[in-house]
């Protein structure tokens, strides 16, 4: 192989898989909505976490060829990110009127700027955490243990889950 053909397929595939993880991400967040109105706000974050981080910890332990990225990737897609069309929904049922957009965004920014140490971490957990680690042999690829890892914050959700309110079937809070 040509050092132009590896240079295409190294540009094609991370494209590839990006949109393999949108197409996930479109089809459940067309149905996360009806699954916080059927089964309550708590209930489908609790799915929704746990989904997430089974989804994920797959993908980064058993994506061996090429092929995998057409269905493990939409799934990953659709687990993850369902989480974010829930946070639409139960945020600004959270504040009162004259609070709600603050509220909201001040939730969805927190956890941006939270989560802009994520790829200084995992990239911490792969040069040197997990580093020269050969047995057994997927964990080989440091990256794999490390992403497997930061699955973690997936249970933190789960940890915090039961001390936050449900407000389905509730009317919002107003001042």
């Amino acid at each position: 192989m040509s050092e132009q053909e590896i240079a295409g397929r190294l540009t094609i595939w991370p494209a590839v898989s990006m949109m393999m993880i949108q197409v996930g991400a479109f089809t459940s967040m067309m149905l996360a909505a009806r699954i916080c109105q059927y089964i309550g706000r708590k209930a489908f974050f609790a799915i929704a976490f746990t989904l997430a981080l089974f989804s994920t910890a797959f993908v980064f332990r058993y994506l061996d060829e090429p092929n995998d990225i057409w269905w493990m990737l939409p799934i990953m897609g659709f687990c993850q990110l369902s989480v974010f069309a829930g946070y639409a929904i139960y945020f600004p049922e959270l504040f009162p009127t004259r609070l709600r957009s603050t509220g909201t965004s001040f939730c969805y920014n927190v956890g941006r700027f939270v989560a802009a140490g994520g790829p200084f971490l995992l990239g911490l957990l792969t040069s040197e955490v997990y580093k020269g680690i050969s047995s057994p042999a997927w964990m080989a690829e440091p990256m794999r243990p490390a992403g497997i890892t930061m699955c973690a914050a997936f249970l933190l959700g789960l940890a915090v889950l039961p001390f936050l309110p449900e407000t389905k079937g509730r009317p919002l809070p107003e001042d």
